[in-house]
């Protein structure tokens, strides 16, 4: 298991509980707010976890997935804009960010930490996977403001 506390010392406790705090009140503004793709990725767990208690045969979002999904988005930089958030056939969150058919950036959050993305920036169409560690990599972040900013 992963854990969110970046130190194990009380100011290491006291700087992740302001953290928090920050994040929290970051959460009240409505530009700095990720609430609403966090409730979409619980919404997305719950309708698959429906849908397999059904059907029997379908992939459901984990709760691994789903709070994986939750972290990798509260640790977007602030000022990132939210991500669309979907699941897919595999059990896995899907994030993208769309300026245009051509400028799109999607990240697929899979079980164990794992991160397949890929991107279209033009005539670009890199892609990639990574584990997350409670760290965005630095290549997806530089990819999103790409395709936010668009070079």
């Amino acid at each position: 298991m992963v854990t969110t506390s970046l130190g194990l010392s009380e100011a290491a406790r006291l700087i992740d509980a302001a953290r928090k705090q920050i994040s929290d009140s970051c959460d009240d503004a409505v530009t700095l707010s990720k609430k609403d793709a966090i409730e979409a990725v619980f919404a997305a767990w719950q309708v698959t976890d429906t849908d397999r208690k059904e059907s029997g045969d379908e992939v459901g979002v984990t709760r691994e997935v789903r709070d994986t999904a939750v972290r990798f988005i509260r640790n977007l930089p602030l000022g990132f804009p939210q991500p669309d958030v979907s699941h897919e056939p595999d059990g896995h969150i899907n994030l993208e960010w769309y300026r245009s058919p051509r400028r799109v950036f999607s990240v697929s959050i899979a079980p164990n930490n794992r991160l397949h993305w890929a991107a279209l920036l033009g005539t670009e169409s890199p892609r990639g996977a990574a584990w997350y560690l409670d760290k965005t990599p630095p290549t997806i972040l530089d990819l999103i403001a790409r395709v936010i900013e668009g070079d």
